[in-house]
């Protein structure tokens, strides 16, 4: 069957069926992202409390590995239940598109017992396979199985902005993605393969590997063609959604409100009804290399008759969260949850302006007159404070040393070239003063290594604290040492805690954090308001992204193009029409071929 052909025939077999598909894989996610992620955040913030972890980062992963070897094993007996439950939802929705299609008439109840059946193959001598499957494989292939319980198995930004600067990184990077992506193809029916036949791991490998052997392309293809199928659909229904509301906004009142609050129900409805189908679509991938497809048959999902206590539970459950919804849908309307984060410039730099943490770029950006200037200290050989990121300068100056080799009047002899500029490196002395006489306010972050000195913190309260307070200048960091030793002594500085990541709500001191955009969720952002803390959103470079980040209300964001978030922020600022939210509501959205997050 040609790609075009299968999709038209499933995609009749979706519309013949829509609402048993919908009840299934929405109807699941939705019990995932209310009731099993919520335990899962819960656990490991007990876990980590009871081993008195206040945060999860980079930092201190190995300190954890090392001395807490009991909240290890609970962590690591989390992420087995967590992996378990991802197995549970796929062997769940396989059984049940696999039902409707074949038209085996089982109840809902009954695919789920039926799955927890198949729950046997999660022995302990098959966990590692599972974490490489689902945690490497299930990423890069996401098209075919889509899980918020694997929603933050994702790489960051700025990692890939990173590895893209370097042209070896960069081609391993491709080389990787293609490795991964062949991979994900040759063990695509491995899972289908033990739900379906009860094959042990290493026989459903073997029997994978055979059935798509001298068949990567065909079944490489038809995943790349469904996908650009349904990104069409969407984009063309997200567009006639959008023009007509351009249409609403041109009557009187109260008509613009009125379109509005239908369009944004009828995108919320579209939205789940696309995820249904390309689910139903890529499922068919699977499934119909076992399982024919029955045309004709009666019901597909027979539906046990609730008590009424059930029905009076479902019926209150559809109240709620359609109430919810459509209180949300109106705050998001009316702007009255609008609010205008900073605009932080990353590293002082606009758009390329200059070198990165010089002061002639500092100059060049202060006349754009950003909220904040962020940029970077790190302490040198003869215990000063120089501005610069790397710890080597090599990258920048040419010069092979650490700032911990040289002292400060060494490093202030270097020439930094960067974006077709050259200046001078500063010490943190010269560009805290040039910015207090421009009452530019900065963002600091303090960067720390190995070789520290033990009173580097002592010393820099000592000095700085005085005119930071007086100039309301901001502090962050991504070693938290820093950030708890400077709000246990210097409590009224102002300081953020640097995360890469968004692993687990931390509880920390800080005054707010500084979370990399994209893991960075609506509910982070609710908690951390709730705990009177401000979050900054880094580093933030495209139109979307800042608009996502604006309706997350995030407190402020971090950017190398201070520009085009001014403008964004603009937007917001001169009350926008209602055509303007529902684009940025769109924009929000998550494309079919990501994983599904929080927005």
């Amino acid at each position: 069957m040609s790609s075009l052909r299968f999709f038209f025939t499933y995609s009749r077999e979706f519309l013949r069926h829509w609402g048993s598909y919908i009840l299934l894989i929405v109807g699941t996610n939705i019990a995932l992202e209310m009731l099993v992620i919520p335990l899962v955040q819960f656990l490991i913030a007990f876990i980590l409390k009871q081993g008195n972890i206040p945060y999860v980062s980079n930092t201190n992963l190995l300190t954890i590995l090392t001395r807490h070897p009991a909240v290890l094993g609970a962590l690591l007996l989390l992420l087995a239940f967590v992996l378990a439950l991802v197995f549970l939802q796929f062997t769940f929705q396989l059984f049940g598109i696999k039902s409707i299609q074949t038209k085996e008439n089982q109840s809902l109840w009954d695919l789920f017992k039926k799955s927890l059946y198949h729950m046997r193959h999660l022995r302990p001598e098959t966990f590692f396979f599972f974490l490489f499957y689902f945690l490497l494989i299930l990423p890069f292939a996401n098209a075919i199985f889509r899980t918020p319980l694997l929603s933050k198995v994702t790489i960051p930004v700025f990692i890939l902005e990173a590895l893209s600067e370097n042209f070896l990184f960069l081609l391993l990077l491709i080389v990787a993605s293609i490795v991964v992506s062949y991979i994900g193809i040759r063990l695509l029916f491995v899972l289908p393969l033990m739900i379906f036949s009860d094959a042990a791991p290493k026989a459903a490998i073997e029997k994978s590997l055979k059935l798509t052997h001298h068949r990567y392309w065909h079944y490489a293809w038809r995943i790349f063609f469904l996908t650009g199928i349904l990104t069409l659909v969407s984009y063309v229904g997200y567009g006639i959604s959008y023009g007509l509301q351009v249409g609403f906004d041109l009557l009187p009142k109260p008509f613009p409100a009125i379109g509005a609050m239908l369009t944004l129900s009828s995108i919320q409805l579209f939205s789940q009804l696309m995820l249904a189908w390309a689910t139903v679509l890529y499922f068919s991938v699977l499934v119909q290399k076992f399982y024919p497809l029955v045309i004709s048959g009666e019901r597909p999902l027979r539906l046990v008759r609730p008590s009424l206590w059930t029905r009076i539970a479902a019926v209150i459950l559809f109240i709620f969260l359609g109430g919810t919804t459509l209180l949300s849908n109106v705050l998001y309307l009316t702007g009255l949850e609008d609010s205008i984060p900073l605009t932080i410039s990353h590293r002082g730099v606009d758009n390329g302006n200059g070198v990165q943490n010089t002061i002639p770029a500092m100059a060049a950006t202060i006349k754009e007159k950003p909220d904040y200037i962020e940029m970077d200290i790190q302490e040198t050989k003869d215990r000063q404070f120089v501005v610069f990121h790397d710890k080597n300068l090599k990258r920048l100056t040419g010069r092979d040393k650490t700032t911990h080799e040289l002292t400060l009047s060494e490093i202030q002899e270097l020439q930094a070239v960067e974006n077709g500029h050259v200046a001078p490196i500063a010490s943190f002395d010269d560009y805290l003063a040039f910015a207090n006489e421009h009452h530019q306010k900065l963002l600091i972050e303090i960067k720390t290594t190995a070789d520290d000195s033990k009173e580097m913190m002592d010393r820099f309260i000592e000095k700085y604290q005085a005119t930071i307070l007086s100039n309301h200048h901001r502090i962050h960091s991504l070693d938290y040492h820093v950030v708890a030793e400077l709000k246990e002594k210097a409590p009224k500085l102002y300081v953020s805690y640097v995360l890469p990541y968004n692993l687990v709500f931390p509880q920390t001191p800080a005054n707010a954090y500084t979370m990399e955009e994209t893991t960075l969720t609506s509910d982070f952002v609710r908690r951390a308001h709730e705990e009177d803390k401000d979050v900054y959103a880094w580093t933030v470079n495209d139109a979307d992204s800042m608009d996502r980040m604006v309706s997350l209300n995030v407190n402020g964001i971090v950017t190398d193009d201070l520009q085009t978030l001014q403008e964004q922020i603009k937007t917001y600022e001169e009350n926008p029409s209602y055509a303007k939210r529902i684009e940025m509501y769109i924009n929000r959205l998550p494309a079919l071929d990501e994983r599904i997050s929080e927005n």
